[in-house]
């Protein structure tokens, strides 16, 4: 039953019938009267409205009285912007001089003549209502709301850890249940039931978090079902199927609608070993058989071992879906109930002197019955109640009435938390629940639709009377806080009162976005009652109604000319639309419709994929609209001119908007203009002229500098020196086609971004795509003109300068965490960036010239103080890059550099000889087409005692994780280097072509989890394997990958005694023809896959010993393996029949066909693929085929091409045939891979 609290509503009226509307409105006086009988009665309403909603439950009458009161409160609200749109109007179509005459007495009687009848309507209709209000006796409540004092936040008050107190005994049952292996059934649900507020969602997002099942699990998937209701039972299924298949992907899913979506999941399911989490389910009657076959499929699919968490407030839920007796969740006990209190309402968690304090405390801590939501959120209310008085006033007053019996009590008693907020809060909060639960809310977006809804007033933003608008319009007074930086603090405060929760944070350590709990969205949609509609299915009439003010559409949505039909009938003021990309209107028509019921729309959002523009005439009456967010409109190549009219727009976002290439006219009428958002519009070329008089902007995502090609483009774009007043500008600044026109450093230093204090993230990028060049001191002269402010910079990037040097400025850049540098053709040296004390990240990409990292002596290490904060470097195609610095420093000054560096990768940087040893490496070291001998260097120096005898522990002997790509000159893992990998959790060698043994240094990495062999043509890994010493050694061991291993004949005996292995992977070893006996002593496994073993011909009997395997997997092109393992009639059958999940992937017609394309190989196969007849140029048949099987049918085996030479060979081989050297190399490469090659005047068969 919708509920009404129109007292979220008043104080923002109130604010804006105040005198200085009046003064900007210039109304005449028989108006002004009326505005003041309106702010009267609002002002007499006001103290009444607590008390006449809480009423409204249990008295009909008082509920309607609530409904007509919101709506003319509404208009009321309707009838301000009104005025103040057509003001602005007015005053932006006329010059100067004719601003007079529009505050003359003569066109104040025209513009009375038509407002005020409306004004007088809405007057009488309120005074209307107020008079119906004496009849109930409302009774003013005393002890209004303090104001509260604007203490300080505890950040360290809502960490998530602590919402989890007193709960060790529950987050080890559900964790060890993750981690039970010894289970019956492949897949095991087990329900967490509790009644609101328990902390059953906290609780499951801590056990999916745990670092121990991080590894344990192939895929983790977590979907709120609530996000997922809908009417129709089957649009339910899909949307749960799809949400799921969203969060295994980590991607958007369009689900296939020829295809099942429970076979879809099937196919992304088989064979996994997945973890589920089911969030907040609740199962109605009607719905009982859907969740019936929706766990069957679940518990269908899935390899041993998979689980699936479900939190749910009903018991019959929990009897539903357990496979597992239900996990209850109970309330807090009496210690950690006063402990969590303690840690939300006391500053640093401690208690205060005042014993009064204190025992008012533990009385409130009993009454809320050891639910942890409720001792958040009253511990954070009291926490901005400093006096005693103020405790007193809340126990007399709303703690005698809370109730926990049931949600309903739960809800209630959040509501008087709600009550409690202050008033600038309340309207914020509930507005939010225009998302969707579950949703993920970005900050700055949010913060944007609250103050063009108006939430928002900054103390220090005064508001300029229209009567000076003729002078001072344009005229932005310093402010000391603007309203973004008010919305962040209202932001803040929400999450700080956990009104908020699920923040994420950015690079730069600020909150990015947030969640809303389940039943703080519940309340939050009890505030906002009907004003607050989303959709996420189809529409119903009743969905829609007259007093709807903001909607949000969902992805279901397709009618939309049914919806602006609903709209049109219900006769709805909307105020908010919000409808993301993949809900679209797809016809000119269907946004005509929306549109022209949009006379109060303040908030738009529209991502249509299929619209190539919009419709000029209905979008130019959006008068309110201060948001509007266009983003994914690829095909729109131009906005209407009649944007320009929406002259109180503050937000325009146009991201990925992929065609559009024009600016409207008459930009610069957009005078109220706070965020324009352009990023990946990669075809507009240049800034539309005049933006330099929007000095209200305040974000502003990438600057085009135009090449000025055309005199079109001249006439309407503007340059550089737009830039110059944009002085409030803040966020992320990408300014980009540097270098393309004839602009010379004065145009550059116009852009005046050292005055740009509040930038953090500046990005420059050059293009000489244009054909503009120019000489390396012009380029230094400009860059140092673009001089950024320092004060505030995190971030800087700059992309193809074409300088040789860098300018000094950059060395003073002392608060800089990241650096990027990339494509600079000319560059010689780099800045001195061993300086800069607070770098963090740096990245030098495609920088050709570079030789050293810093062309300094080493003096900065004897200092410690080269590099000293850099976390992070990636070196990327430097091809000249030789070492660290030009002279190189003595071997024991080097534990100094780079001090706190955890992740290194090193990428093309073919001749770099050298490495710095880094003491704190302890993430991540990648190796990529580079030499060895470096990293054979810092192995090395690891073991001469004498370096490292002051320090604590080796350099490198922290590694975890450690990646070797494409070493050429690679032969043999160093054993003695190897010593000091002991923390290397992850090895992955791909593509060292050279490399010929392991060597027996691998026994020292114990606590190796994952090995990964990849494409090693001479890698001989049972030629040294005496007595399995070297393997034994991976006592770790749970993942082993051997993949394009063409010297593989048969597996390293001393693989048996890895018996911890759980997942096993062979594939494109063309030589290996058995499997070993020993292949029983693998207990652990669980998961294993052949696949392009051409040779392999069967598996071995002791395949009957693997209790423990859950999946085998045999992949195409094993053509004497496949067939063995038949069902029911293979020879090799029987060995594997015991295995649950067995996934035999013959190869297709289709894929047959498509292997055209590619370097490939014949081998003969039974006929899954009857008379199918391949007439290609390379044509081949394969040896020792079986005589006895007919018919028979070529099927083709893909080579993956993984050099760039043999890309050139397969681009040359037919043009040269068995000539030149393009084939011995080709015969090399294939005869290393088991196959011969052999030419004709027609063909070549492989």
């Amino acid at each position: 039953m919708a509920k009404y609290f129109p007292s979220i509503l008043v104080p923002g009226i109130s604010e804006h019938l105040g005198v200085q509307t009046v003064k900007k409105l210039g109304l005449l006086w028989s108006c002004v009267k009326d505005f003041e009988k309106l702010k009267d009665i609002v002002s007499q309403l006001q103290p009444l409205l607590l008390v006449a909603e809480e009423q409204q439950a249990v008295n009909h009458e008082v509920k309607v009285w609530l409904e007509k009161l919101t709506d003319i409160l509404y208009e009321v609200g309707d009838l301000l912007d009104d005025l103040s749109t057509r003001a602005l109007r007015m005053t932006q179509n006329k010059k100067a001089k004719q601003v007079c005459i529009f505050f003359s007495k003569s066109n104040q009687l025209a513009f009375h003549l038509r407002m005020g009848p409306k004004i007088k309507t809405i007057l009488n209709n309120l005074d209307h209502i107020a008079n119906d209000m004496r009849k109930f006796h409302f009774e003013e409540r005393h002890g209004k709301i303090p104001v509260e004092e604007n203490r300080e936040r505890d950040h360290n008050a809502f960490c998530p850890e602590e919402v989890l107190v007193g709960r060790d005994k529950e987050k080890k049952a559900v964790v060890d249940f993750l981690m039970d292996s010894n289970v019956k059934e492949n897949v095991s649900i087990l329900p967490i039931v509790g009644t609101g507020g328990m902390g059953k969602t906290t609780l499951a997002q801590f056990a999916f978090n745990h670092e121990r099942i991080q590894e344990y699990f192939q895929l983790k998937m977590w979907v709120n079902v609530m996000s997922c209701v809908s009417r129709d039972d089957d649009v339910m299924e899909k949307t749960i199927v799809r949400k799921i298949l969203e969060s295994a992907r980590n991607e958007k899913v369009t689900l296939n609608p020829l295809m099942h979506p429970v076979t879809i999941f099937e196919k992304e399911m088989y064979g996994k070993k997945y973890l589920l989490v089911l969030d907040n389910v609740r199962i109605n009657d009607r719905e009982l058989e859907e969740w019936f076959e929706l766990k069957r499929v679940l518990i269908k699919h899935g390899a041993r071992g998979s689980k699936i968490l479900v939190t749910t407030r009903s018991e019959e839920v929990a009897d539903t879906m357990c496979t597992v007796k239900p996990y209850y969740l109970r309330g807090l006990d009496e210690y950690y109930s006063w402990y969590l209190f303690k840690q939300m309402a006391f500053k640093n968690g401690q208690e205060p002197d005042d014993e009064r304090i204190v025992n008012m405390g533990k009385e409130i801590v009993r009454k809320c019955e050891g639910v942890p939501l409720i001792i958040i959120t009253i511990g954070r209310l009291l926490y901005f109640k400093n006096s005693e008085t103020e405790w007193l006033s809340f126990m007399n007053n709303e703690l005698s009435r809370i109730r926990l019996n049931d949600e309903a009590d739960i809800l209630a008693t959040l509501k008087l938390v709600y009550d409690q907020l202050p008033q600038h809060l309340k309207q914020c909060f509930a507005y939010s629940c225009l998302f969707p639960k579950d949703y993920e809310i970005d900050k700055s977006t949010l913060i944007n639709l609250w103050i063009a809804q108006g939430f928002i007033k900054s103390s220090n933003e005064e508001d300029e009377c229209l009567e000076d608008a003729g002078h001072e319009y344009f005229m932005d007074n310093e402010e000391d806080e603007c309203l973004e930086d008010a919305g962040h603090e209202y932001f803040m405060e929400l999450i700080s009162r956990f009104f908020f929760e699920k923040v994420t944070i950015d690079w730069s350590g600020e909150v990015s976005s947030c969640k809303i709990n389940d039943l703080m969205h519940d309340l939050a949609m009890l505030i906002a009652g009907p004003s607050v509609t989303t959709l996420n299915s189809f529409t119903y009439e009743e969905d829609v109604n007259k007093s709807t003010r903001h909607l949000w559409v969902g992805y279901d949505i397709e009618h939309y000319l049914y919806l602006a039909r609903l709209i049109s009938k219900a006769k709805c003021r909307l105020r908010t639309f919000l409808s993301p990309s993949d809900s679209e209107p797809r016809y000119m028509t269907e946004c005509d419709a929306i549109f022209s019921s949009f006379k109060t729309l303040r908030a738009l959002q529209l991502g249509s994929r299929s619209l190539d523009g919009l419709p000029s005439s209905s979008f130019c009456k959006l008068n309110s609209l201060r948001y509007l967010d266009l983003s994914g409109m690829y095909k729109m190549k131009k906005l209407p001119d009649s944007i320009t009219s929406l002259q109180n727009l503050q937000t325009l976002k146009l991201c990925n908007c992929n065609w559009l290439e024009e600016w409207p006219r008459e930009f610069s009428r957009l005078v109220n203009l706070r965020h324009l958002d352009i990023n990946g519009c990669w075809k507009l070329t240049y800034m539309p002229r005049g933006l330099g008089q929007l000095t209200k902007l305040r974000s502003l995502s990438d600057f085009l500098v135009s090449p000025q090609l055309d005199s079109l483009n001249m006439l309407h774009s503007g340059g550089l020196n737009e830039l110059k007043g944009l002085n409030y500008l803040r966020g992320d600044l990408q300014i980009r086609n540097l270098g393309c026109g004839k602009d010379d450093a004065e145009d550059y230093e116009a852009a005046n971004l050292g005055e740009k204090e509040k930038i953090r993230f500046l990005k420059l990028h050059w293009d000489d795509s244009f054909g503009w060049r120019d000489d390396a001191d012009a380029e230094l002269r400009k860059l140092e003109a673009l001089r950024p402010h320092d004060r505030k910079l995190k971030r800087l990037e700059l992309s193809g300068y074409k300088g040789a040097e860098f300018p000094r400025w950059l060395s003073s850049l002392t608060n800089l965490v990241e650096f990027q540098l990339s494509k600079c053709k000319k560059l010689q040296c780099l800045p001195p960036l061993s300086q800069l004390p607070s770098l963090k990240r740096l990245f030098l990409k495609y920088l050709d010239d570079i030789e050293y990292m810093s062309d300094s002596d080493y003096e900065y290490i004897f200092t410690g103080t080269f590099f000293p904060s850099l976390e992070e470097l990636q070196l990327y195609y430097c091809p000249n890059l030789k070492g660290w610095w030009r002279e190189e420093p003595p071997p024991r000054s080097l534990p100094a550099s780079f001090p706190c560096l955890s992740e290194l990768s090193i990428s093309d940087c073919t001749v770099l000889d050298s490495m710095p040893m880094f003491p704190r490496l302890e993430k991540e070291l990648v190796l990529s087409n580079a030499s060895w001998k470096p990293m054979q260097q810092s192995l090395m120096m690891n073991m001469d005692s004498s370096i490292f005898a002051s320090s604590s522990f080796a350099p490198i002997s922290k590694l975890k994780r450690l990646q070797l790509h494409r070493i050429e000159d690679l032969q043999i893992l160093p054993e003695k280097g190897l010593q000091n990998l002991t923390s290397l959790e992850s090895l992955q060698i791909f593509h060292c072509h050279r490399l010929e043994s392991l060597s027996q240094g691998i026994q020292y990495l114990t606590r190796l989890q994952q090995l990964k062999i990849n494409h090693c043509d001479k890698l001989d890994l049972g030629g040294n394997d005496e007595a399995g010493m070297g393997w034994q050694g991976l006592t770790s061991l749970l993942s082993l990958d051997f993949i394009g291993l063409p010297k593989l004949v048969h597996l390293p005996s001393g693989l048996q005694h890895v018996t911890t292995l759980h997942k096993f992977q062979i594939s494109s070893c063309c030589r290996l023809r058995a499997l070993p006996y020993w292949i029983c002593k693998w207990t652990s496994l669980q998961q294993f896959e052949i696949s392009n073993c051409p040779s392999l011909t069967s598996l071995p009997e002791e395949m009957r010993l693997l209790k423990s395997l859950e999946v085998l997997t045999i992949r195409k092109h094993c053509p004497k393996l496949l067939p063995r393992c038949e069902s029911e009639t293979g020879e090799d059958w029987s060995k594997i029949a015991h295995i649950p999940k067995l996934y035999l992937d013959w190869p297709s017609e289709e894929e047959v066909k498509n292997g055209r394309k590619r370097f490939n190989a014949y081998y003969s196969y039974p006929s899954k693929v009857n008379n199918l007849v391949e007439k290609s140029h390379a044509t081949g048949t394969a040896k020792n085929m079986d005589k006895k099987r007919t018919p028979r049918t070529f099927v083709m085996i893909n080579y993956t091409v993984q050099q760039e030479g043999e890309r050139r060979i397969k681009r040359n081989l037919r043009r040269k045939g068995r000539k030149g050297v393009i084939w011995a190399e080709a015969k090399r490469l294939l005869r290393n891979r088991g196959v011969e090659l052999r030419a004709s005047s027609s063909r070549m068969d492989i």
